[in-house]
């Protein structure tokens, strides 16, 4: 099996990845946030909203 990226390539990568780790963590749980709320139900979406109306009104304040 054939590597489809450089080696200069997953070097570059891997030196992001050290410089931008909580940016990629950020990323990452982003996508996963989004990929639960496909999937969820109704009464999960509804806690959710609820959630982060609470989480919204303590980090901003009006």
């Amino acid at each position: 099996m054939t590597m489809k990226t450089t080696k200069a390539q997953r070097d570059a990568s891997n030196r992001w990845n050290e410089k931008n780790k909580e940016r990629k963590y950020y990323l990452a749980k982003r996508s996963m946030a989004r990929s639960y709320c496909r999937v969820a139900t109704k009464e999960d979406l509804e806690a959710l909203i609820t959630f982060a109306n609470e989480k919204l009104a303590e980090r901003f304040p009006k």
